[in-house]
């Protein structure tokens, strides 16, 4: 499928502002951490006691799913920025390999070092760990080298959620090798997809399960570029499924809570669900947002914060969750506080903050600086590279 890009933006911040929400959304999924017990149960829990649950309902009931929205987005992304530059070998392995690791590495280090510290604050004053208990120095070696969903971990530790991003790395090493051999267009991109998702299906491999989000991902960049090409019928039956399947979305989770009923169904059930959420509902969605901006210009501009945030909040509201739980430890406050819509309002107003703050006083800085030590020589080079 030969496409014609002149037409795109460089930046498409309607995908950023996605990406901010679902970032959000695990957040608010990560809410009933404070559920847990000593022995990391849920005691006595009830979802429909949580603030604002009427409101924050999908989220709160599935807000993981974030994880795989990031996942297809990825593919999307990476086919729109690096396809073609792999391709015609303009950029190097080493390159990327910099690029990614000045992206993503110097937060997760800085969480990594404060959630341990945390947690043996938190230990020494409960005798246990706050969720995740594997903090040990083999888990700590495997977090400091991103390899904490690769099958040689116990189970969750340290700053937990990082696994998405140790899986998101395998991937990338994956597409540049494939995008090397001048591999990756649609057809190849579907069929890779299938062939993962079938292993993943059979193996229950978290990584093959993200391989096949990932380039489906890419199948639908390419589908969207044909669509943003002039095909007017394509883009409103593209618009029209994705406010479609949205507002079967919405009536269930609100009103008619189906998804209840296909979930006690067993494993066909979830089957079903994940195939409607990651294969039809995410897709569209990146598809519309994409499309729109394309046609509109940059009305989403505005709102380009939400999507800066979206990796320090990520990694940032568990450490934060952690000094919520020591609050609690010493008596600062109750052990129900977050059954209170105050304390929740009160989190996120220092969650959001920070995480802005973080990204534009450390993120950046240490991307850049990590980037003109190792590959560019001026700041020119350093904001015209991804």
């Amino acid at each position: 499928m030969n496409v014609n890009q002149s037409k795109w933006p460089q930046h498409l911040y309607a995908l950023d502002f996605s990406r901010g929400i679902a970032a959000l959304s695990v957040v608010l999924w990560h809410w009933q951490h404070f559920a847990y017990t000593q022995n990391n149960e849920l005691a006595l829990f009830q979802r429909e006691t949580q603030p604002f649950y009427g409101l924050f309902r999908i989220f709160y009931e599935a807000g993981a799913m974030g994880v795989q929205y990031f996942f297809v987005l990825s593919g999307f992304i990476f086919f729109w920025l690096y396809a073609s530059s792999i391709n015609t070998q303009l950029i190097s392995g080493f390159k990327f390999a910099i690029q990614r690791f000045s992206r993503l590495y110097p937060l997760h280090f800085a969480t990594l070092i404060f959630v341990a510290i945390l947690q043996t604050i938190y230990m020494s004053l409960e005798d246990s760990a706050f969720i995740y208990k594997y903090n040990d120095v083999y888990h700590f070696i495997l977090n400091l080298l991103f390899a904490t969903r690769l099958g040689l971990e116990d189970g969750p530790s340290y700053n937990a959620q990082v696994w998405s991003v140790s899986v998101e790395i395998v991937l990338y090493f994956i597409f540049f090798f494939t995008l090397t051999f001048r591999r990756g267009g649609w057809f190849f991109c579907l069929s890779i997809s299938l062939a993962s998702l079938i292993a993943a299906e059979f193996t229950e491999n978290v990584i093959l399960s993200a391989l096949s989000l990932f380039f489906f991902g890419g199948a639908v960049f390419y589908i969207t570029k044909f669509a943003s090409q002039g095909a007017k019928l394509l883009k409103l039956a593209i618009y029209s499924a994705t406010i479609f399947f949205w507002l079967i979305v919405i009536f269930d989770f609100y009103i008619f809570n189906i998804s209840d009923d296909i979930v006690q169904q067993g494993i066909l059930g979830k089957i079903i669900l994940r195939g409607f959420s990651f294969y039809i509902l995410f897709p569209f969605t990146i598809s519309s947002l994409c499309l729109f901006e394309v046609d509109n210009g940059n009305i989403f501009k505005s709102l380009s914060w939400i999507g800066d945030i979206s990796y320090s909040s990520y990694l940032i509201h568990f450490p934060l969750q952690l000094l919520f739980a020591i609050a609690v430890s010493c008596g600062i406050l109750e052990q129900s506080f977050y059954l209170s819509s105050m304390y929740l309002i009160v989190f996120f107003l220092i969650l959001i903050p920070i995480s802005y703050i973080t990204f534009h006083r450390f993120e950046r800085p240490a991307q850049s600086f990590l980037r003109k030590k190792l590959l560019y020589k001026s700041k020119k080079e350093i904001q015209t590279a991804d």
